[in-house]
């Protein structure tokens, strides 16, 4: 499952658009929690970037796909309609103006918290608590294995035990 996250001005634009618009995009972009490249690849300057299609062709979702350490994160980073291309432009605009830091993003969740009503009946589903690894399997991860604790510290008890019986059984 993907982690949504939107920067400061996608949420602007969220509540720009309207009670009407606003519980439908957020619809569609629970889509991208199940299937992160379920929009269309966009090219020129906003190559990397996907869109999604909300309504009858009216509004776009302008977002990219990371990998952070393996986690998968949407961010959001334009919605606004398609006319004459305007979400276009301002998604390249926001792209050359953000720094080399990346822009604050909030989370799925937390943006439909801060849209209160307007948000509509949009509901998230939280992800399953992820089970820890324990400290032993840690331990013969870090120090027998040599993987580095960072990447353990990253990982879900299926990939840790996963990673382990690799190892122990020569797949390395």
């Amino acid at each position: 499952m993907a982690e949504i996250t939107f920067t400061d001005a996608a949420i602007d634009d969220l509540r720009r658009i309207g009670p009407d618009a606003v519980p439908k995009v957020l619809k569609k972009i629970l889509l991208l929690a199940e299937n992160a490249e379920a929009g269309y690849p966009l090219g020129g300057d906003l190559t990397g970037f996907r869109k999604l299609v909300v309504g009858r062709n009216t509004w776009r979702v302008i977002y990219r796909i990371t990998d952070d350490k393996g986690i998968e994160i949407c961010e959001i980073w334009a919605v606004g309609e398609r006319a004459d291309a305007e979400i276009y432009r301002e998604a390249t605009s926001r792209l050359r103006s953000a720094t080399e830091a990346r822009p604050e993003l909030a989370a799925l969740a937390k943006v439909v918290e801060q849209l209160g009503r307007l948000a509509g009946d949009v509901i998230v589903p939280q992800p399953p608590p992820r089970e820890p690894v324990p400290t032993w399997l840690a331990d013969r991860l870090i120090f027998t294995a040599g993987v580095p604790r960072e990447q353990v510290a990253a990982l879900d008890l299926q990939r840790a035990v996963d990673l382990w019986t690799s190892y122990i059984s020569g797949e390395r």
